[in-house]
């Protein structure tokens, strides 16, 4: 397999200011898409559950459902970007989004819930990371720390943008409401941005670009960064979809579980500005263990202390690690298999963890019924014990391989 482009003295820099101006543009969509098709949810769960009498497990298992249709998406969406315009895509998605947020918002039964999350699903394939990470590779490779942080960066404002603003609107207007207001929204915001301001490719300079190939095959270290993302990732999405519900279960109130869950925004963009200074030379798979962990022990200590001061600092901390995670996973992919087959890469890496992500909330909601939070949560930390150990294994593994160069150079 060939590596991507290492970052040199050359590469320094933007290069174009049409790589700034599509970078900076889905750096906005990121967090708008984010703000709305995500964190919309986790703050209106509660209301939810308790203005229509639905329980945790119907109501997480509509959100599991878009996750579904968003992982089983992610191959067609990877094909459809490398033969349409990208713009297309994603203005598509976002128009999407908006229609499946307002049918979200006056779904008179779970019935009509889950139609609506189908299409909320095809969006997320269609504008969340997946794509506009594939979209910046593509355009130049060689500057893909930068970019990949600066769109990650943004991505991790949503929940401290967005989650108090749901919250808001929730209180003030009402679950629907709020969710047609963050539905309309953010539709308009991101389609004019996918549509009008982001550059086509052929402002770009050609000699950077790279055209998207089909996946390799899946080879050892490719098979464990395939396991390490389904753990993490199930993890990941079912802790911060309903860590709103568990801290109010705790005693928390509403307000503080909110504030806690935007103050993982913040640690989410620390994370990531930290990978771009020394602490990010270090090996890709080492920090993403050193992530897991974090997230691991973090999100264990509000089962014993609920503290204001304490919550706030420990999910700042597992914010910063979620955050880093989230823009090591696409490099270790691009160190493994090269700029060309990135996207259908990490699309098949999607489809593969597809089940255990959508489930991961589902079977959280179920067990937080049946167990109680305590015991429910505790499954998702070992899960994040269980990605930990497979990033380790993929470290060492990728030194008796064939592939030129280890996972952590750059």
């Amino acid at each position: 397999m060939r590596p991507a482009p290492a970052a040199t003295d050359s590469t320094i820099g933007w290069g174009s200011s049409a790589l700034r101006r599509a970078t900076l543009t889905l750096a906005i969509s990121q967090l708008v898409s984010w703000g709305v098709l995500f964190y919309g949810f986790a703050v209106a769960a509660p209301a939810i559950t308790d203005d229509t009498g639905w329980s945790d497990g119907v109501v997480s298992g509509a959100f599991a459902l878009g996750l579904l249709i968003a992982g089983v998406g992610a191959p067609p969406i990877a094909r459809a970007l490398a033969r349409f315009d990208p713009r297309l895509v994603l203005t598509t998605g976002s128009i999407v989004g908006m229609l499946g947020v307002l049918t979200f918002a006056t779904a008179p039964n779970p019935v009509v819930l889950y139609l609506a999350w189908i299409v909320i699903g095809g969006a997320m394939a269609a504008t969340l990371y997946e794509p506009a990470m594939a979209v910046l590779v593509a355009l130049d490779p060689a500057r893909r720390h930068r970019t990949l942080a600066v769109v990650t960066v943004a991505g991790g404002l949503a929940s401290t943008v967005f989650a108090p603003l749901a919250g808001w609107l929730v209180a003030a207007l009402g679950w629907r409401h709020a969710l047609a207001v963050l539905g309309v929204g953010g539709g308009v915001v991101t389609a004019v941005l996918h549509a009008v301001v982001l550059p086509s490719a052929h402002a770009h300079r050609t000699e950077t670009q790279v055209a998207h190939v089909p996946a390799p095959p899946v080879d050892k270290p490719l098979r464990l960064m395939r396991s390490a993302v389904l753990f993490e990732q199930a993890a990941m999405i079912a802790t911060t979809a309903y860590l709103i519900s568990m801290l109010v279960d705790r005693g928390v109130e509403i307000g503080v579980a909110s504030a806690a869950l935007g103050v993982m925004g913040l640690g989410k963009v620390a994370g990531r500005l930290l990978l771009l200074g020394p602490i990010g030379r270090r090996s890709l798979t080492t920090l993403a263990t050193m992530c897991t962990v974090a997230q691991l022990v973090g999100l264990a200590l509000p089962l014993a202390v609920t503290g204001t001061g304490m919550l706030v600092a420990t999910m700042f901390v597992v914010g910063a690690a979620s955050g880093a995670t989230t823009v090591l996973r696409p490099l270790i992919v691009v160190e493994l298999v090269g700029a060309a087959p990135f996207a259908a890469t990490n699309a098949r890496l999607q489809r593969a963890s597809t089940v255990a992500r959508a489930a991961a909330p589902l079977a959280l909601g179920v067990a937080a019924t049946g167990l109680g939070w305590p015991a429910a949560w505790v499954g998702c930390l070992t899960a994040f014990a269980v990605a930990g150990e497979r990033y380790v294994a993929l470290g060492r593994s990728v030194g008796t391989t064939e592939h030129s160069r280890p996972v952590g150079k750059r």
